[in-house]
């Protein structure tokens, strides 16, 4: 069966109250993951599939719900597509950030967020986030009364007739002025309280992510004070700028052998409720957040934060290279500067490798999608108006045009290396069967493989012709970039400093000297058949350490091999060829693994890791940036021995022959008598031919970047995106200039309620797109499986919605309606514009 996996990119957009939206939805997002965890975990033949995953989601516990109706579509999907849904990114800001905090670590270690929603609808009241030194008395300002009177009769009245509305609003007015009037500890303090009723895992090693997969997590930050930061240019060296964008990061990662890389422990959370006050602290309403305040809670509490010194060296490293104390700085809400934060999302994805065929979606979150009115005709804006606009408006509001843009240039060039792969595989193939040692379809011994793969490779460098040279010159200029980077991943140089510029110069200038450098004069092609020790420096340097190749091919041949999958026409055969299939591209994973280790420098060992460091770790100041090529040159000719003894050390870490040979073996062992001939040819050709494909893709499209190699699509969910109940707004927290959740529990509990029953709308969407695209529609009903989720979540919180009664038999109602109405009028209603 063809295994696909849905890969989201979450990014959570600021909305100050519009977090209870918010909450709603990732809440959907995280059940879906753990649908597809439950789903993946059972399996396929077992008749009690369903039965055992009922109880596995303990139905009933107010923790569980729509996970049924998630599994249910897997399952009708997995008659035709075994399809993983994968969370892998999440990029919050504001109030989204406070909630991609949540579901980072709900995902990383398969914990419980339900107590959040109480959290939420109890502690988001304009009453508890008063400073309680500022809140209002009986008697301040009751000149104010009248006014909030007055305003009931204006535009405002309908919303000022809630009587509770009325109520806060005036004791928010009349509370202290000119300065914030929220509690910022108060808040902080309640994110602590959320974090560590999560829990623990309730079994070690426990989480939603698949082994080997990386789980990265980015909050935005406003640097109030900004820092100094040294940029090269030509002349002078380096300039001074300032900078106020931060973003925190954290990531989980669990190995293949069960051991785990995690920033969502417990012990953690220190740091994730700091990141959620901080990215939170809208100007004007919260008092900026300063990492002294976490450590004023935990004293508090009676407590430490024992992991603040690993935080604040992964988070902060460019304040200690500029000499600042992060602890000094106070920040404000991330949303500030980078209140749709894309970019840290797609560049997470942005080279990730894939082992299976990915669906990738970039999916976003936008309570109050903008639609400006016109300006009025030649009618300047006001002073005030103006000031408000330059200051908080535009700044919060910046169009995603750039990043939309590089998302589709993106994928073309995705469709542009696809066409070339399947243009070109006729001639590979007959260039690739003319250089094989006898017969293909009889058994290929391990001598044969690697003689019929030299063969290959020098063919491709002979008909490759002057554009060989290029395509060298290239991996060269990658691989000694990838060498770089393990040095500085042993000195833990962070990525834009000066001492990782001075490190790239370095292995240069020793490149040059070593003739392993793509601008060495001395740059001589190799000639077909010389012995490998007798093969020019750039040639064995490449043998040595050019771990991206062996990635590509890798990824190259899982992506052959996944589409042999549609090819299985003999029934009675089918289930045992898929089997092969399946066991040959865990084999494939694996070997992905051990290459994947070296990434961010994990697979350095220790000996070699402080043999580098003792040669390379130095602490570059002002005048060593300004003259540090000069520098960089003089390090390198008096050092010679030491580097060639840290490379060689290095490549013995790396160990790429034994690599090479271990894949090898996996191709040899594919019999004759368990393939048939066509699939078996297929995947010798993949493997046997990437050459050929490597040195035509390689410098025209640049896939060492690729990464999954698949188109990222975009998808939304808002209110006008999720129409099969209603259409038009119905969140209330947008009133009051997004405010407005917090002076009502009734609004809050709508939005809350709205944003599950919106981000279940849309995640069925994206699943059975993803699946099967419109074939889906064979399998799935799909407005029968909608109604079915949304009576789950009105079932399951009607319990805890008590102000929202009216509201949920409203919906009961509708979803009745709908359902007699049968599939006929809810296309319809999809069909209409928002």
């Amino acid at each position: 069966m063809q295994e696909k996996e849905l890969r989201l990119a979450l990014v959570c957009f600021g909305g100050v109250s519009l977090a209870i939206y918010m909450h709603g939805v990732v809440k959907e997002v995280l059940k879906l993951a753990r649908a597809s965890k439950v789903y993946h975990g059972l399996p396929k033949d077992d008749a009690r599939h369903s039965a055992r995953f009922a109880d596995q989601v303990r139905h009933g516990d107010p923790e569980y719900d729509s996970e049924h109706a998630y599994f249910e579509l897997l399952q009708e999907l997995g008659k035709e597509v075994d399809l993983r849904v994968v969370v892998d990114v999440i990029s919050g800001a504001s109030a989204g950030g406070i909630n991609g905090i949540i579901l980072g670590r709900a995902l990383a270690h398969d914990l419980r967020i339900d107590h959040f929603r109480d959290l939420w609808l109890r502690e988001s009241d304009v009453s508890r986030l008063l400073d309680p030194q500022k809140r209002a008395s009986r008697w301040s300002k009751f000149y104010m009364r009248p006014l909030i009177w007055l305003a009931s009769r204006s535009r405002l009245g309908r919303l000022l007739m809630d009587e509770e509305v009325r109520q806060k609003i005036s004791m928010f007015t009349r509370s202290r002025w000119f300065q914030p009037p929220f509690d910022g500890q108060h808040l902080m303090r309640q994110l602590m309280a959320g974090l560590d009723a999560m829990g623990d895992p309730e079994q070690p090693g426990a989480s939603l992510m698949p082994a080997g997969q990386t789980l990265e997590m980015f909050v935005t930050l406003t640097d109030f004070y900004g820092y100094l930061q040294y940029i090269p240019i030509h002349d002078p060296p380096a300039i001074r700028d300032r900078e106020h964008r931060h973003t925190l990061r954290f990531g989980y990662r669990r190995w293949p052998n069960g051991s785990e890389q995690s920033d969502f422990t417990r012990s953690d959370a220190p740091a994730l409720a700091f990141a959620g006050r901080a990215t939170s602290a809208f100007p004007g309403a919260f008092p900026p957040a300063k990492l002294g305040d976490m450590d004023r809670l935990l004293e508090e509490q009676g407590r430490r934060w024992t992991l603040k010194r690993a935080f604040l060296q992964k988070n902060f490293a460019n304040y200690f290279k500029a000499e600042l104390d992060p602890e000094l700085t106070s920040f404000v809400d991330g949303g500030v500067l980078a209140n749709k934060p894309f970019a840290a999302a797609m560049k997470a994805i942005r080279g990730r490798p894939a082992a299976r065929q990915v669906d990738r979606r970039l999916v976003y979150i936008d309570p109050a999608p903008m639609r400006p009115a016109p300006p009025p005709s030649g009618r300047p804006p006001g002073f005030f108006r103006t000031l408000k606009g330059a200051l908080s408006d535009i700044p919060r509001n910046e169009p995603v045009a750039d990043e939309l843009i590089w998302v589709n240039r993106f994928n073309e060039r995705v469709h542009h290396l696809r066409s070339v792969i399947d243009a070109t595989l006729p001639q590979v193939t007959r260039l690739v069967l003319a250089s094989a040692p006898h017969d293909i379809d009889g058994p290929l011994g391990l001598d044969d493989i690697r003689a019929w793969r030299q063969q290959a490779s020098e063919r491709a460098v002979q008909d490759a012709g002057f554009a060989y040279e290029g395509y060298v010159r290239l991996k060269l200029g990658a691989v000694l970039e990838f060498v770089a980077k393990l040095v500085c991943a042993s000195c833990r140089y962070s990525e834009h400093s000066s001492e990782r510029r001075w490190v790239r110069m370095v292995l240069q200038r020793w490149a040059e000297e070593r003739q392993v450098c793509f601008n060495s004069p001395r740059f001589a092609r190799a000639e077909p058949g010389t012995p490998p020790d007798q093969l020019p420096g750039w040639a064995r340097f490449l043998l040595r350490f050019d771990v991206a190749f062996r990635q590509r091919r890798l990824r190259f041949l899982v992506q052959r091999l996944n589409q042999l999958y549609g090819k299985l026409d003999d029934p009675e055969q089918r289930g045992l060829q898929a089997a092969r299939l399946d066991g040959l591209k865990r084999t494939l994973y694996d070997a992905q693994e051990e290459l994947r280790r070296f990434d961010n420098g994990a697979g350095i060992g220790v000996d070699s890791a402080a043999q580098i460091t003792q040669l390379f770790f130095r602490r570059m100041t002002t005048t060593d940036a300004d003259e540090l090529a000069a520098d960089a040159d003089d390090f390198a000719r008096a050092n010679l021995a030491g580097i060639d003894a840290a490379v060689d050390a290095l490549a013995f870490d790396i160990d790429l022959d034994r690599t090479t040979d271990d894949l090898d073996a996996v191709m040899a062992s594919l019999q004759p008598a368990d393939w048939s001939p066509a699939a078996r040819r297929d995947l010798l050709v993949g493997y046997i031919g990437f050459p050929f494909w490597d040195v035509l893709t390689f410098t025209i499209t640049n896939w060492r970047d690729l990464g999954e190699f698949n188109e990222i699509r975009i998808d939304r969910i808002s209110p006008e995106d999720a129409v099969a109940i209603r259409k038009g707004n119905t969140l209330k927290g947008v009133n009051l200039g997004r405010f407005g959740g917090f002076f009502s529990r009734a609004h809050r509990e709508n939005d809350y309620l709205w944003g599950r029953l919106h981000a279940a709308d849309r995640l069925i969407d994206i699943v059975c797109d993803a699946g099967l695209g419109h074939a889906a529609d064979r399998l799935i009903d799909r407005q029968a499986l909608k109604l079915r989720i949304f009576r789950l979540i009105l079932d399951q919180e009607a319990v805890s919605l008590a102000v929202s009664s009216r509201l949920i038999d409203e919906l009961r109602n509708e979803l009745d309606m709908l359902a007699a109405a049968g599939p006929a009028t809810a296309a319809a209603a999809d069909a209409t514009p928002a």
